[in-house]
């Protein structure tokens, strides 16, 4: 049997203290359309979280923004250390996006960061 791939309930950061205490003390870095928040913690298990920004008018497109963001970070969770609270935001207005576009603006971020902390 095939293992069952998603993104569980478990590992999303969901509470506005949470969502808070990574803005104001987590890692900033910036992209072009993207940022990546980063909270060290010394808890055993990574947790993400997505967002969009607002100006993207109309819930479809958002919500599939949303997917893609999901399925990245899904996908490249072992790039952070445990306990990390990582936040990923699509800033851009534009709605129309490409999965390999965000897998690399992503990547780029994730080995910008660390560098920094070597």
């Amino acid at each position: 049997m095939m293992k069952k791939e998603g993104f569980p309930k478990s590992i999303r950061i969901k509470k506005k203290k949470e969502w808070e205490e990574v803005i104001q003390k987590g890692e900033k870095n910036f992209g072009r359309s993207l940022l990546l928040l980063r909270l060290k913690t010394n808890k055993e298990k990574s947790r993400f979280g997505v967002s969009v920004i607002s100006g993207i008018k109309g819930g479809v497109k958002r919500n599939r923004i949303k997917r893609i963001l999901r399925e990245v970070l899904r996908r490249n969770k072992e790039k952070f250390s445990p306990g990390e609270k990582i936040i990923l935001i699509y800033r851009s207005r534009c709605p129309d996006i490409r999965y390999n576009d965000i897998l690399n603006e992503f990547m780029n971020l994730v080995t910008k960061t660390d560098i920094k902390n070597e």
